[in-house]
């Protein structure tokens, strides 16, 4: 693949609209709906909810506008990335104390790992937690392998682990505690240099992705997943390779928070709740708009799951009281306003469902420019999906090796 070639066609293709994924709906609403077209928001509305989540997995059903449909073929062809289809089965004993989720990731990294590291002696595993995937690539490679975590509890409970297995050289794994940093440590350094050695980080949150590419400028491998796009800085940490910098789309705080939406696999429930969590969001902050004008856009914060199964009163006293906030109404007469705006939260919802058909765009974006940075430092680079997105959304891998 043409990483260069295909940031710049992602570039072309996102830069007419920025104004719809780069912010926030509902803190500019109602200004923020002008940048969606009235074909496509007619559109929606005219879904019932089969369609709605239809359109919230990708498809478009009916007969959408043609921009719509356009654009939305253009963007899946640029985000499609090619599958690490290989998995490495691992024993029974080997998956004790890991749950489906990690059982999945791991025996697909091995599988990743394994024509790739010929030339690997050591390995150094970031958020390394109990020191599982260290623990099966010392099993499955014969490494020497440093896991390094924050977390001193989940390394004693790896440690605890191995002295009751009895099923590793006590010299084949290190745990350290240390948090991985910009700039220089002397300590931890090393471990990410030489061409024997793989630098991996499964899941590395917001800007560790980018230190760990840093510190693994000399090393023979590097293995990356990249997540939590919404903790990056948008002036500092995009984009990060020369070619990025020439072709730059104006990412902000909100269009980060929208790279981490690309899942489009709800179950019913799943999407049933998330509607229900936006009807309720958006009802609170029409209210507030209209009782406190002065106070622009309020945040109500994150309410327990079960309080948005609750009336619309019982979840807006709840807010108000933590927000030290009096409407002066009745719980009928919050109900009430509740149904008279409908059809604005309705259209506020499917405005949502319309911006994140963005959001993998967005990441794949973001993927792009760390792969060519990792080009221009020298290193042969792959982007594959190796996790199912229903298991682990932020599934694809960046690999990048050193030239035999």
């Amino acid at each position: 693949m043409n990483f260069r070639d295909r940031l710049e066609a992602l570039t072309v293709l996102l830069g007419p609209w920025s104004e719809l994924w780069s912010r926030s709906i509902l803190q500019n609403w109602p200004e923020s709906g002008a940048a969606y077209p009235d074909s496509w928001v007619s559109y929606a509305e005219s879904l019932d909810e089969a369609g709605e989540r239809m359109l919230d997995a990708g498809a478009l059903p009916g007969a959408p506008p043609q921009s719509l449909h356009s654009l939305l073929l253009a963007l899946h062809a640029l985000t499609e990335l090619p599958w690490h289809q290989g998995v490495q089965r691992l024993a029974v004993a080997d998956v004790q104390g890991l749950n489906a989720k990690k059982i999945h990731e791991v025996e697909r990294v091995l599988a990743l790992l394994g024509p790739r590291t010929r030339t690997i002696r050591q390995a150094v595993d970031i958020g390394g937690g109990m020191g599982h995937l260290a623990r099966l690539c010392v099993r499955t490679f014969n490494w020497t392998f440093h896991s390094i975590d924050r977390d001193a509890a989940l390394q004693e409970k790896g440690r605890d682990w191995l002295r009751r297995a009895r099923t590793l050289p006590p010299d084949k794994l290190c745990f350290i505690h240390a948090s991985v940093e910009d700039g220089p440590q002397p300590a931890i350094d090393p471990l990410f240099s030489g061409r024997g050695s793989a630098s991996m980080g499964l899941h590395t949150c917001g800007p560790l992705a980018l230190t760990q590419i840093r510190k693994s400028q000399e090393a023979g491998l590097l293995l990356n997943f990249g997540c939590c796009y919404d903790k990056l800085d948008a002036a500092r940490d995009y984009p990060v390779s020369r070619f990025g910098e020439a072709h730059k789309l104006p990412f902000t705080r909100h269009a980060l928070f929208l790279a981490t939406r690309g899942r489009c696999d709800k179950t019913e429930a799943e999407f049933a709740l998330m509607k229900r969590v936006y009807a309720q969001r958006f009802a609170l902050d029409l209210l507030l708009r209209r009782k406190f004008p002065d106070r622009g856009f309020v945040r109500a914060g994150d309410a327990p799951k079960a309080l948005y199964a609750e009336s619309f009163a019982v979840y807006a006293r709840d807010r108000l009281e933590r927000l030290r906030l009096d409407v002066g109404m009745t719980e009928p007469e919050l109900d009430s306003f509740e149904v008279s705006v409908r059809s604005e939260t309705r259209r506020l919802f499917l405005c949502h469902l319309l911006r994140d058909r963005f959001a993998r765009a967005l990441e794949i974006v973001i993927l792009l420019d760390r792969a060519i940075l990792m080009e221009e430092m020298g290193f042969q680079v792959e982007l594959l999906q190796v996790f199912e997105p229903r298991l682990s959304p932020r599934n694809i891998a960046l690999i990048a090796s050193r030239a035999d």
